[in-house]
């Protein structure tokens, strides 16, 4: 059985070593393989901008991944205000929790990589798969979400209280500040609802360390 690994230390793991390995000129960015893309580009980020810090569900702050659920369940409407206070300080953070409904089995790690010197923008990978004999397999093909909660912001200022009365406003306004893209290898073909719904609930899950008085919690590990 798969006990002494995590999914994000087997994805870690995978890319510390296709980082040490010689690689083809497109090795960098993992050809078509969008999981050797995904785990080079975490093991790159812990290297050079550690420490990468890793929060993992059934851990040490149980209260983070209970709010993040229980903030999950509201309304489109409340939400947006919280999502667009999504913050975080640290160059790289990961979140290991268990896929839930049609992902139920699966485990899901979500990345969240600071890509400038803003607390506001974020880029969301995710990967969803299974460990077997200790090595990481994704189920759900990946892709990247680039949020700009400071857009979101300044779109909720001016449409005003139309998006706390209004869904579609409200996902109108997400719309404006986030865009889904593709990772190599995956760029045909339309993103499944419950890979949405799980961009979304990592972004909830860094709102809630950035404003729920979670931000300076100690982690559970440091790659």
């Amino acid at each position: 059985m798969d006990i002494d690994i995590s999914f994000a230390e087997a994805m870690l793991r995978r890319g510390a070593g296709l980082l040490q390995e010689d690689a083809p000129a497109d090795g960098a960015k993992g050809g078509g393989d969008p999981f050797a893309f995904l785990a080079r580009l975490l093991a790159t980020a812990a290297a050079t901008d550690a420490p990468l810090v890793v929060l993992s569900e059934g851990g040490g702050h149980p209260e983070l991944f209970d709010e993040a659920n229980r903030r999950a369940g509201e309304p489109l409407t409340v939400r947006v205000t919280r999502l667009a206070a999504t913050r975080q300080s640290e160059r790289a953070a990961m979140y290991e929790f268990d896929g839930t409904g049609p992902l139920t089995g699966n485990r899901v790690v979500a990345a969240l990589l600071r890509p400038e010197d803003r607390a506001d923008l974020l880029d969301v990978y995710l990967a969803v798969g299974r460990l077997r004999g200790g090595e990481a397999q994704m189920t759900v093909a990946p892709a990247l979400l680039r949020f700009d909660a400071a857009a979101l912001n300044q779109t909720l200022g001016l449409i005003g209280e139309a998006a706390s009365r209004s869904v579609n406003a409200a996902t109108a306004s997400l719309a404006h500040a986030a865009a889904v893209l593709p990772m190599p290898g995956h760029e045909e073909g339309g993103m499944p609802a419950a890979l949405l719904d799980l961009y979304w609930h990592a972004l909830t899950l860094a709102s809630v360390r950035a404003g729920g008085g979670l931000a300076g919690m100690a982690v559970q590990g440091r790659a």
